[in-house]
């Protein structure tokens, strides 16, 4: 392949990117679509992203204070004109949205630390934040009881396992409050007792405040003054031991260490 049809390629890959999660960093961009980001692959992207920028096919913005803001990258997202042309090589924007310079308007943490699980995650069938609220994959929402309500969970990301089965993810990029962990506890337990084509639940942690999540959860669902009387004491063996996840970011290289979180102290 040439050089020229090589640029082509890339451009086309970069807007396909853009149109599945609304907006990516350099960095984001260089994993998702070299496979992985390092300098060559960031200068890469950054000769196709001026070139989109030189055509009016995408928009760039700094990013906000309240980002996840490791280099103070620039976000991109496509203009109605990048969205056209995304469309027209088999991307359309996520929602059949016009443009998504909302999507970059509104940036906020959460979304962004999606969008570097989303990249980070290898070789995995798996939709994007955006995605999975617009109800794109199958599995979208998962309805449990907590205190008499029903609530209706909604995940970060989902993603297919290897073994041809449903990985729920939780993006961690804050601390989570004990009543919000025990409604985890009770959705995670409900999941597992009622569906058996989901895999695990993996949580991915892209703060160091949010690392003890795993030895927290294991507390909730082993102390010795809970619930006994609901019998969970198997079916949390269980879902300790076979289905929770628990994934460490690494926002320099956009990649995904599993941690050991059963050795950890809570």
């Amino acid at each position: 392949m040439n050089k020229k049809h090589q640029g082509e390629l890339y451009r086309k890959e970069v807007l396909k990117l853009l149109a599945r999660v609304g907006y990516a960093s350099t960095r984001q961009i260089a994993k998702g679509v070299w496979k992985r980001c390092d300098v060559s692959t960031r200068k890469m992207a950054g000769r196709t992203l001026r070139w989109l920028l030189d055509e009016r096919l995408i928009v760039s913005r700094r990013e906000s204070k309240g980002v996840i803001n490791v280099n103070s990258e620039l976000l991109y997202a496509l203009t109605s004109k990048g969205t056209m042309e995304a469309r027209r090589v088999g991307s359309p924007l996520v929602a059949e949205k016009l443009h998504a310079r909302d999507y970059l308007k509104n940036s906020h943490s959460h979304r962004t630390a999606c969008n570097s699980v989303f990249v980070a995650l290898p070789n995995q069938v798996v939709w994007s934040e955006l995605e999975v609220r617009a109800k794109i994959p199958r599995l979208h929402t998962f309805n449990y009881t907590f205190e008499d309500n029903v609530i209706s969970k909604i995940p970060d990301l989902i993603a297919v396992t290897p073994e041809n089965r449903w990985e729920w993810l939780e993006v961690e990029n804050s601390w989570r409050s004990e009543k919000d962990l025990l409604k985890v506890r009770d959705c995670i337990r409900a999941m597992f007792r009622r569906e058996n084509h989901i895999g695990c639940m993996h949580f991915v942690v892209t703060v160091p405040g949010a690392r003890t999540i795993g030895t927290r959860l294991a507390k909730l669902m082993t102390s010795e003054n809970f619930d006994n009387y609901l019998n969970t004491g198997e079916l949390d063996t269980q879902i300790l031991e076979n289905h929770l996840k628990i994934s460490v970011l690494n926002h320099e290289t956009m990649t995904l260490t599993e941690l050991d979180w059963k050795k950890q102290k809570g």
